[in-house]
């Protein structure tokens, strides 16, 4: 099982804290790795030496948790800890491993099942509580059922009652997954000004035709804060793109990133814009 948390400190605190709950309600059995009947003195001998392992590693809370089946993994973590957990994971003597949303999408570690506590996590750019996105749902989702042994995965969502129809309505592909590109417009365009692939305010126009920005646009204008008088003006948008253009040039002009010369609409990358 996964069970993934929102923060580092919190996998070794839930760790814990199923630690606490099994041996209070004399649970522990179900967490230790036990041997099946085809199983020969070999795997006793490798489940033996990957205890000495941990027993060596660094991190005392590992240590504590891995002999009663329970591991932690984060990126704060150091590399050959983290190698540990995932091998002995994968090969059963972690039964429970709590984690963060980091492991979904840099490492593959199926799970017969897999369980996401809690839906609000800290962003430190906004300074606040923010919901969980629903790509990082479904590809924690993904994590559960095992090729190899299960024909099926469970999948289970901890969130207030609020939020549940929210991420039902989502899972169950009710609602559309809107583009966040606009908000992140003027980086990208910075990156591929630096890359050379946008010299000129068409050439940025015809890029930006190509984003998944595009398509919802199209698709549900007045999400983007399209009218039904703009569309039927401009049925291709391509005048609604070139003024989104037009604005992160010179954002990003008077920010110093790049020069933009309005006259010619062409895009100079600075060295502060490379830097960046």
């Amino acid at each position: 099982v996964l069970v993934f948390v929102h923060a580092r400190n919190a996998t070794v605190r839930t760790g814990l804290q199923l630690l606490e709950y099994a041996r209070n309600r004399g649970d522990l059995e179900h967490f230790l790795y036990k041997e099946k009947d085809d199983d020969g003195p070999r795997e006793t001998i490798q489940y033996q030496e990957a205890c000495r392992h941990v027993s060596h590693s660094k991190n005392a809370q590992l240590r504590d948790l891995f002999p009663h089946g329970i591991g932690i993994h984060h990126a704060g973590m150091l590399r050959q800890d983290r190698n540990i957990v995932e091998k002995y994971f994968l090969k059963g003597y972690i039964k429970v491993l709590v984690c963060t949303a980091t492991l979904a999408w840099g490492v593959n570690l199926p799970a017969h099942a897999v369980i996401i506590k809690g839906t609000e996590l800290y962003d430190s750019k906004r300074g606040s509580f923010i919901d969980l996105s629903i790509l990082d749902v479904l590809q924690i989702f993904g994590r559960a059922g095992r090729p190899q042994f299960d024909t099926n995965g469970h999948g289970f969502i901890l969130t207030t009652h609020d939020k549940l129809q929210h991420y039902l309505s989502l899972l169950t592909r009710q609602n559309p997954i809107e583009s966040q590109f606009i908000s992140h417009l003027t980086d990208n365009l910075n990156a591929e000004i630096v890359l050379g692939t946008v010299t000129t305010i068409e050439e940025a126009c015809s890029w930006l035709r190509y984003t998944y920005l595009n398509v919802r646009m199209h698709q549900s204008p007045i999400t983007y804060g399209i009218n039904a008088n703009m569309k039927a003006a401009d049925p291709n948008l391509h005048s609604f793109r070139r003024d989104l253009i037009i604005k992160a040039a010179q954002e990003l002009d008077k920010a110093h990133m790049i020069r933009f010369e309005e006259k010619t609409e062409y895009l100079f990358a600075t060295d502060l814009g490379r830097t960046a």
